[in-house]
Formats: structure tokens, C-alpha cells, sequence
């Protein structure tokens, strides 16, 4: 009698599978449907260890190598319709459990994948978890087959706080927070960043709680959007609600965008008359949006010069041409003249009002006006071109947007001239250098004997 291969035996699996399929129309017994599940559940964490195992012993004999590729994953990859993730993922799982054997063991029945990837990326992030870690295999276990799967999380991070007398887990938390904003593509605001357990929830319910208003008020009027769009608005809400007075006012704006009246009259007029598909696009190909970087009536823009589109600047401003401004934006209007110069307004204070310190950074488009000067835009201030000790005016003239170092640094120097005014300094042109040149330079500077 011929040996049987390990193909043969799972070709016998498979026919084995094939009969449940074919069965599966014909059961109409709930208890026996319910067993079933179970059954094919118990049957996947058992399929998952076996790939790992498998893949693990694969990777030990180099078939990947072989067949001339990189990782298991890769040769599954290029034989099959899987992707190659899924199996590398089992085969580190497998690797890791090398060197705990009771987990190992319990791979594929108490411990499923899930179990497993969680132990291993929550609990083993030292040296101290990984040794308590080895010591512990069987409280885990037992853990596993006794607890739903939210029980067993709950039990781990016990466990980490019973091993951590020294506090050194909150420490890492409270120390390790942060809370990031870049701009991404398009000036998209890309947000990361991390915080301790405590904040984290706090955050988190407050979010949550402010989604539910908003999804309430989405259902009563009509609105669908994703839970991530939802949850985006609800965080919106709450900073701009947070950043404001008891009356709901602001002592300055939290957004400015600055638009051409030429822009705004063709993103409504776009938004109003254009065809758009299901992707809300519009489908002229004809279609060209009228901004132009240089050009006083094609600008859309922050306050802080990132560009933007206009219909998200008119989304963002709540503007239609029948309701006019349905959010809480405060439209003003300022003019210009061809250079971008803005018409001089006086008044009689000293500090400057915000509508004017919006005008210059409008004029600055965000930046500090000292030539080469590249500060961030939290930093800017309105400054007195001449101050104000030695007559200067608050006015439109007299204003220009210093970052708080450069404002701090002219002091009371009177700047008869703005610093936009001014000249730039030259820039320096790259000149290539010859090899003829720099033989005239090496005899130049070594009285004519060229040494090499």
C-alpha cells in the first residue's frame, strides 16, 4: 500500500468539507444550524494554527527561497488568489510561539489568532513582560477557554498593572502624549497622536456622545453620512464650541478663508447649473476652476496662504445663492487693488481691531513679512510700521505681520519703510564651475604652482 501525502490527506478534508456544503440547503433544525457555526468557528482556529505550523515549516526548509521568492506569503501569493499578508502574519505567530510551548499547544483551540496576535503585541514589549510572560502561559490559557474575548483583553491589562508595582506604565502613558495636526495633501489636516488611558476615554465619550446629537439631527433631516464623517463633525463641534465664550462668540475667528468675489460667484453658479455624477463630480470636461496664485481676483486660500478649492471654501461657509450663509460665518469684504495692496482704513486705538489684523495676514497671506523669514503661523502678529511712541498710526497703512521674534526684535525702531516694501536681498545664482576654473583657482591661491 502506497504512503499517503500530506495532499491526500487534505484532499480528503476538502471532500469531507464539500458534503457540509452540499447538506448545508437542507438543515432546517436551529440547534443544529447554531452547532454548526460553532463547528466551522472551532474549524477556522484550528485551519490558522495548521497554516502556521505549516508556513513555519516551509519557511525552516526554504520552498520560498526555492522557488525564487522572498517569504511563504510570496510563494502563496504568486500560486493562489491570496494575498501574501495573511500568511506571513500566521508564520511570525508561529515563529513568536517557539518560545512559549504552552501557548503554543493551546494554538487552534483555546487560543485563537485573535488571542494570540494580542498577547503578543500588548503583553511582549520588554524584557520584564516577556520573562513574566513565560511564567504566566497557563493563566492565559485558562483565561482564553473560560472568558468571552473582551473578558480575556480585560484580564491582560490587568495583568500588566499586577506586574507594574513601580507605576511605570501610567508614567510612560502620561509622559508618551501627544496630539499632532499637519497638512497634508491639498492642505488636508492630518491628525495623530496618543494619550493615557484616562484622557483616551474621556475624549472618546465626549466624541461619541456629540455624534449621536448630530446623528439624530442627520436622520430628522435627511442627511447621510459615515460614522468617521460624524464622529469628525462631532470633535469639530466640540473645539469650536470649547474655544468659544459663554455667549457662543469668539474672541477671534478659529478659521479664515479668503476668496475672490469672481471665485465664489463660479463655485455657486457651478455647484447650482453643473451636472455632477454619483461621486458628486462634475462631469463637464470642459470644467476649469478660475484660480491663479498671482492674481488679486483668483485667489482661494486660508488665511495662512494654503490653497483650497472653492467648493470647499463655499461648503465650508455654508453659502448657497437662496439661503445665503447658513453657518455661523461672518462674511467681510475687502478690497483690493491689482498689486494685492489693500485700501487704507484708519481708526482711533492703539491695538489693532481683529477685522484688521485678518486684513494684513489677508495682505501677508499668512507669513511674516521679514524677507526669509519662515515662521509658523501661530506665531504672527500685527505691527505698527512705525510705532506708535513715535507717531504712528492705527491703520491699514501702518500695519504689517510680524512673527512675535522679528515684532520683538525692531522694538521701537521707527520702519518708515514696511518690511514688504523693502528690497529683497539678491539671491545667489548657481554658477558651474569648469574644470579650466578651478585650475585658475588652485594656481591663484598657490602662487601659480599647482600641487595634486
Amino acid at each position: 500500500m502506497a504512503e499517503t501525502t500530506l495532499s491526500d490527506e487534505f484532499t480528503a478534508i476538502i471532500k469531507g468539507l464539500d458534503v457540509i456544503s452540499d447538506r448545508l440547503d437542507f438543515v432546517v433544525d436551529r440547534t443544529e444550524l447554531g452547532e454548526a457555526l460553532l463547528d466551522a468557528v472551532a474549524l477556522q482556529n484550528q485551519v490558522d494554527a495548521l497554516v502556521a505550523q505549516v508556513g513555519l515549516t516551509a519557511t525552516n526548509n526554504l520552498v520560498a527561497a526555492e522557488n525564487g521568492q522572498r517569504t511563504v506569503g510570496q510563494y502563496v501569493a504568486a500560486r493562489t488568489n491570496n494575498p501574501s499578508i495573511e500568511v506571513n502574519q500566521l508564520t511570525k505567530i508561529a515563529k513568536w510561539l517557539r518560545e512559549f510551548p504552552t501557548l503554543g499547544a493551546a494554538f487552534g483551540n483555546e487560543l485563537s489568532t485573535a488571542h494570540v496576535t494580542y498577547l503578543r503585541k500588548h503583553l511582549d514589549g520588554s524584557f520584564e513582560t516577556h520573562i513574566k510572560l513565560l511564567g504566566d502561559q497557563q493563566f492565559f490559557v485558562d483565561t482564553a477557554a473560560t472568558c468571552s474575548f473582551k473578558g480575556f483583553t480585560q484580564a491582560c491589562d490587568y495583568w500588566l498593572i499586577i506586574i507594574d508595582p513601580d507605576g511605570k506604565e501610567p508614567t510612560d502613558q502620561i509622559n508618551k502624549s501627544s496630539f499632532r495636526i499637519s497638512k497634508g495633501q491639498g492642505g488636508r489636516g492630518e491628525i495623530s497622536g496618543t494619550c493615557d488611558a484616562v484622557t483616551g476615554h474621556e475624549i472618546r465619550t465626549a466624541v461619541e456622545r456629540e455624534a449621536e446629537k448630530l446623528r439624530r439631527e442627520d436622520k430628522d433631516a435627511g442627511i447621510e453620512r459615515t460614522n468617521s464623517q460624524r464622529n469628525m463633525a462631532a470633535l469639530h463641534a466640540l473645539v469650536n464650541r470649547g474655544a468659544g465664550r459663554k455667549d457662543g462668540t469668539h474672541s477671534s475667528p478659529l478659521g479664515n478663508i479668503v476668496m475672490s468675489q469672481k471665485v465664489a460667484e463660479w463655485a455657486l453658479d457651478t455647484l447650482d447649473n453643473a451636472s455632477v455624477d454619483g461621486f458628486g463630480c462634475i462631469t463637464d470636461p470642459n470644467a476649469f476652476v478660475p484660480v491663479a496664485p498671482n492674481d488679486v481676483d483668483g485667489r482661494c486660500e486660508l488665511i495662512d496662504g494654503t490653497p483650497i478649492h472653492p467648493f470647499l471654501a463655499v461648503t465650508a461657509l455654508g453659502l448657497t445663492h437662496t439661503t445665503g450663509a447658513t453657518s455661523p460665518a461672518v462674511l467681510r469684504r475687502y478690497v483690493m487693488e491689482a498689486d494685492s495692496r489693500l485700501v487704507d482704513v484708519s481708526v482711533n486705538t492703539r491695538i489693532f481691531p481683529e477685522w484688521m489684523k485678518s486684513a494684513s495676514l489677508v495682505q501677508s497671506r499668512g507669513a511674516c513679512e521679514t524677507h526669509g523669514c519662515d515662521a509658523p503661523h501661530h506665531w504672527m502678529q500685527a505691527d505698527h510700521i512705525s510705532p506708535v511712541s513715535r507717531g504712528g498710526q492705527t491703520s491699514l497703512e501702518q500695519v504689517q505681520t510680524q512673527c512675535r521674534p522679528d515684532n520683538q526684535a525692531k522694538g521701537a525702531t521707527p520702519g518708515l519703510t514696511a518690511w514688504r516694501d523693502r528690497t529683497p536681498p539678491p539671491r545667489r545664482t548657481y554658477r558651474a564651475r569648469s574644470r579650466s576654473n578651478l585650475s585658475d583657482e588652485a594656481d591663484a591661491s598657490d602662487g601659480g604652482n599647482a600641487n595634486f
